[in-house]
């Protein structure tokens, strides 16, 4: 019986890592920034291995891994992060992995700015990364009533 088990083990082990693809290092992520202080929301593109500059912070990103296309979707990057102000000299203030779908798991603890992860990719995103769009009029929202949402019915 015991010797059933054991195979049922491998066995599971086996078709598990065999139907599960690995996970893709890419060269390049997307990430997220917001100045506390500001409120200013930024969309950034960094390469691994290259230092990235966000305001007082330096990042760097040392590994992106993203989960095939088949799989849920998950991005995972280990990213170190410095800062340096006038007052102080470099200053590490986070290293670790920061995971796409649940930010809050590893957040990077900062007075002033937050980062996350939004992506890993392998293309260059200067056209894909765009800055939102400023709405000044309720008008600008296409706002379109239908069944599922009453609320924007007119009265």
């Amino acid at each position: 019986m015991k010797r059933l088990k054991l195979l049922l083990l491998i066995g599971v082990v086996l078709f598990g890592a065999s139907a599960s693809g690995a996970d893709v290092s890419t060269k390049q992520l997307v990430l997220r920034g917001v100045d506390k202080i500001t409120g200013r929301v930024s969309t950034m593109t960094a390469t691994v291995h290259r230092p990235l500059t966000f305001g007082t912070l330096t990042i760097v990103a040392e590994r992106c891994l993203a989960k095939p296309q088949e799989e849920m979707p998950e991005n995972a990057a280990f990213l170190k992060v410095y800062e340096q102000t006038k007052d102080n000299p470099k200053k590490q203030v986070f290293n670790g992995w920061m995971f796409s779908s649940n930010p809050a798991l590893s957040a990077m603890e900062h007075p002033i700015y937050d980062i996350w992860v939004l992506s890993c990719v392998n293309k260059d995103l200067k056209e894909d990364v765009v800055a939102p769009k400023k709405i000044s009029r309720e008008d600008d929202l296409n706002l379109v009533a239908d069944d599922d949402n009453p609320a924007l019915a007119e009265d």
